[in-house]
């Protein structure tokens, strides 16, 4: 991972730290994300349960 950073990090002519940085944001933002979906998901499969069973 740290080889792939580094040649993304030369081709785009950024620095690696950048990278990093970006990539534990783009992280952080994704497990926000998740969290906040997993109760609508929770009721979306209770509602579709409801459904195929009835």
């Amino acid at each position: 991972m740290e080889q792939q950073l580094q040649v993304l990090a030369q081709k785009h002519g950024i620095p690696v730290a950048l990278l990093q940085e970006a990539i534990k944001e783009e992280r952080e933002r994704i497990v926000r994300q998740n969290r906040r979906m997993t109760p609508r998901l929770k009721e979306m499969i209770a509602q579709y349960a409801d459904v195929s069973q009835g």
